[in-house]
């Protein structure tokens, strides 16, 4: 028997750092892949000498430094959200394209290690992220060559890894998961067979290096005043606050040297100073987890069995500090760099398990347990209340909702012959049929082809499908002639079919510097 057989890895793809995992069937455990630096943790930063030759890792990291204009980095948050992430030379690169090209610098060392040409892939996301932010992660695997077997949420990726090691059957968990760039927070109920998610909360733009930039510029401003920085002594100030950041976490104080234009000042700073600048950040943490709380009341729960505490961020002593205050609670903080890629290495081994050489599906494998998972946000469209009423949200699909899930929901043409009908697709937090209409809440528009010769008043059936992981899919059909009607989803972030094989041959024909 060798090592890793299921033939699917799980891949952690951090705002920071990406983690490549694979189920150990000797151990009967995810372990994690190290990189050609010899760990396993590779920098999520792509670094561009022109626009067709690039470095992946912790060199193109530095180079940010020097660089900054040509180095990506934290384009995770751009995920779904804009179609580009860095322009080098005139040449425009999408946040899908960045994440293929660190995609394929990951799975290239941890092929060099197990000694396969695994192809195959369970990618995680932050529990957050919405549809538009999956289905473009989904894009970014095809770019890299993977066939993307599912998207799986980060923080019960780590409540996989967690369950191999000790015994949560029957208790309730929160998974407190506090990565580079996002913060999720999921409570689940695990049982023999199965784990049930209950209640997610979230915040995509809150994570560790919002800690680096706040103690960054508490720096130069409680320190630096009258000193003067180039771009590059400015980065270096970032690097140095994040370095100090880690040391505080274990030390109540430290000394830096910042380099400024007149020289380089020694700085020693605490703990204190650090919690104290950063205490506005805390705030968000405790927002998102009273949110969840609420959720949770309504569901009859008032606490937890276990806290798992996930990534490096959740090492800052004020994280756990603020954690004890929710009494009678275990915490579990262990491998929190890497157990969301062990985790979704062991959930890879439930998609795929061997018999006399064959693959079998998950349904028979007895000894794992299942995931029912539940929708992040509210799914609606936008329409007017009666003739002359108010233009609302009506939503279709509610936050909360166990996945997969389709629901329907019959419209009607407007005039003789109509060949188009337009959605606007929105998404929301709330669990009312009806709320007022942002534009930022835009998930897409959705237009509807129509077969000729409907007659005013024809209903047409819209079909909204979230599947298990969170992607959304719309379809239509002509309810009189059960013709199918063809649906497109433009949006401001994703990319259609054409676009995402034209965009993965582009990047298949830059070279890497080393």
């Amino acid at each position: 028997m060798s090592r890793f057989e299921c033939g699917i890895l799980g891949i952690d793809l951090g705002t920071t750092n990406t983690v490549v995992g694979y189920y150990d069937e000797i151990g009967q455990r995810g372990e994690c892949c190290m990189n050609q630096e010899g760990t396993a943790l590779l920098p999520s930063a792509v670094y561009f000498e022109d626009s067709s030759t690039y470095v992946v890792g912790t060199v193109a990291r530095d180079g940010a430094i020097l660089h900054p204009d040509r180095t990506a980095m934290f384009f995770k948050r751009k995920m779904g959200a804009d179609k580009e992430a860095i322009t080098v030379d005139g040449k425009a690169f999408s946040p899908q394209q960045i994440s293929a090209l660190v995609l394929k610098e990951a799975v290239e060392n941890a092929r060099a290690e197990l000694e396969t040409e695994a192809t195959e892939a369970v990618i995680t996301v932050p529990a957050y992220f919405d549809a538009a932010a999956r289905r473009a992660t989904m894009e970014a695997g095809e770019m890299a060559g993977l066939h993307v077997r599912d998207i799986l949420d980060e923080p019960v990726a780590a409540l996989y890894h967690c369950d191999v090691l000790g015994d949560l059957i029957d208790k309730t968990v929160l998974i407190f998961d506090l990565g580079g760039g996002t913060f999720d927070l999921v409570a689940a109920e695990v049982r023999e067979t199965e784990i049930n998610e209950i209640a997610i909360a979230g915040d995509t733009r809150l994570g560790g290096s919002d800690w680096d930039k706040v103690f960054a510029d508490y720096l130069k401003e409680r320190y630096l005043k009258g000193r003067t920085m180039n771009p590059e002594e400015e980065q270096e100030l970032l690097l140095s606050a994040e370095k100090a950041k880690k040391i505080l976490s274990k030390k109540e104080k430290t000394r830096l040297y910042i380099s400024t234009a007149e020289g380089r000042v020694p700085v020693e700073v605490t703990r204190e100073e650090f919690d104290r600048c950063t205490a506005h950040l805390m705030k968000k943490v405790q927002k998102v987890l009273l949110d969840l709380m609420m959720d949770l009341f309504e569901k009859g729960i008032t606490g937890f069995d276990k806290i798992i505490l996930v990534g490096g961020a959740t090492r800052m002593p004020q994280i756990e500090q603020f954690l004890k205050g929710i009494p009678y609670t275990d915490i579990i903080a262990k491998d929190q760099d890497e157990a969301v890629a062990k985790g979704a290495a062991v959930y890879a081994r439930l998609l795929g398990d061997f018999v006399d050489g064959t693959r079998q599906p998950v349904r028979q494998v007895s000894s794992e347990k299942y995931l029912n998972r539940i929708c992040t946000r509210s799914y609606g469209l936008a329409a007017m209340l009666g003739e002359d009423g108010e233009r609302k949200v009506c939503n279709i699909i509610f936050r909360s909702t166990v996945l997969p899930v389709s629901k329907k929901r019959r419209f009607y043409t407007t005039c003789d012959n109509q060949r188009q009908v337009n959605l606007k697709i929105y998404e929301n937090l709330s669990n009312e049929p009806y709320v007022n209409v942002h534009s930022e809440a835009l998930l897409g528009n959705c237009v509807l082809e129509l077969p000729e010769g409907l007659k005013k008043g024809s209903a047409i059936m819209v079909v909204f499908t979230i599947s298990g992981n969170g992607v959304l899919t719309v379809e239509g059909s002509d309810p009189a002639s059960g013709k199918s009607v063809s649906v497109t989803m433009e949006s401001k972030a994703l990319l259609e079919p054409d676009e995402v094989m034209a965009q993965k041959v582009d990047i298949e024909q830059l070279s890497k510097i080393y």
